[in-house]
């Protein structure tokens, strides 16, 4: 038979599974290679519920594989997956840091160079009061 090995009866369109196909597909989902949506369609299983009727019936039986990640391992690898975003995280955030850090530099050195070159102070002083310009009374623009 092809892909899917089954028995057509006549009358409705019901059809039979052999218990090697059944198994076929139950260690497919069980072992995570497939969901039971692709399984169903992969090999054309008509009804919703049918995948999940051979796994609650193969529960208990021997020859189906049920390979399931113990809890412990899922919280290791969310933990591993964790560590890894915090690292780049951290990596990028440095970069950005040293790049802040190179044009505050930068800045500095042109107000020196500034100050120097017009002899005035560009940076104020701690408790300078800010400049503002002089008020003319009774003038009014024309």
């Amino acid at each position: 038979m092809s892909k899917k090995q089954s028995v057509k009866l006549s009358g409705p369109q019901q059809l039979f599974y052999t218990e090697a196909f059944k198994k076929k597909i139950v260690n497919e989902v069980l072992s995570g290679k497939l969901s039971k949506r692709q399984a169903q369609l992969s090999y054309g299983i008509k009804g919703n519920a049918t995948i999940l009727y051979w796994i609650n019936e193969s529960r208990g039986l021997r020859g189906y594989e049920k390979r399931t990640t113990p809890l412990a391992d899922f919280a290791e690898m969310k933990k591993n997956i964790l560590d890894k975003k915090l690292e780049e995280e951290n990596k990028e955030l440095k970069e950005l840091l040293r790049v802040a850090k190179l044009r505050a530099d930068l800045w500095q050195y042109a107000i020196e160079i500034a100050e120097k070159k017009f002899n005035i102070d560009i940076v104020k002083k701690h408790g300078a009061q800010q400049s503002t310009p002089p008020k003319n009374k009774g003038q009014k623009k024309k």
